[in-house]
């Protein structure tokens, strides 16, 4: 869905914007992996809140995607969608000497997007077969539970896995525990191929999050499910041919 651009401020000479709209008294910095200035805020007080590097960015320094530019949408404070999974909080800023026109959305490109990007687990090489295989984490910390207290549930749960169970259509409950289940949430286009995006969830809330294609080892994907559920993080494989 599209959304319709809503600014968050538009206060003349600014250079950063805070998420909920407050002027930073200084640049916007990295703090500890987040994008965050001080500023002060409604009751006169100093504060450290999220803002954005660049136009556009949320305080990850992900790209926000372009049907969905910084802005609040309803919401008290700016936010934007990175893609089909995850959003972010974000702030307006400045492009050379002039507060972003918001309708616009002019776009800012720079070799220094500090991007969060994904991180490699790991890469199979089958060497006879001339196939790569690479597993890679996205971290997702605000849309994966951490599920520490069902760690023995969800390990006998991934160990049931086979591939009989993708298909076409989404499905929930591929396989059961007592608490737990493993969701077909639906499929994905990427890289021009389908890819199955399953889930482990309890109750409503998701612990564990894999997007994988087609023909892949079973192995490999329990592999992914530990994966996403010890770092709380989306997992791809990806496979190619050379």
């Amino acid at each position: 869905e599209t959304h319709k651009y809503s600014q968050c401020a538009n206060t003349a000479g600014t250079t950063f914007l805070t998420h909920l709209g407050t002027l930073c008294v200084e640049d916007c910095k990295p703090d500890g992996g987040e994008y965050k200035c001080k500023t002060i805020d409604k009751d006169g007080r100093s504060q450290n809140m999220y803002c954005s590097p660049q136009e556009n960015m949320d305080y990850w320094g992900r790209q926000c995607r372009a049907d969905s530019m910084c802005g609040k949408y309803g919401e008290d404070y700016c936010w934007c969608r990175i893609n089909i999974f995850s959003w972010g909080y974000c702030g307006l800023v400045k492009a050379d000497k002039k507060l972003i026109d918001s309708g616009e959305g002019t776009h800012i490109t720079s070799r220094h997007r500090n991007r969060r990007d994904p991180e490699v687990i790991d890469t199979e090489d089958d060497q006879g077969n001339h196939i790569k295989t690479i597993f890679t984490a996205v971290a997702a910390p605000r849309d994966i539970t951490d599920g520490t207290r069902y760690r023995n549930e969800a390990e006998n749960l991934i160990g049931r896995w086979t591939n009989v169970h993708l298909g076409n259509q989404a499905r929930s409950k591929l396989i059961t525990s007592e608490h737990l289940r493993i969701d077909l949430q639906g499929h994905i286009n990427r890289n021009n191929q389908r890819y199955y995006n399953l889930q482990i969830q309890v109750d409503n809330r998701t612990i564990a999050q894999i997007i994988i294609p087609d023909e892949i080892p079973e192995r490999y994907v329990r592999r992914a499910f530990l994966e996403s559920f010890n770092r709380r993080a989306r997992v791809f494989i990806d496979v190619s041919k050379y």
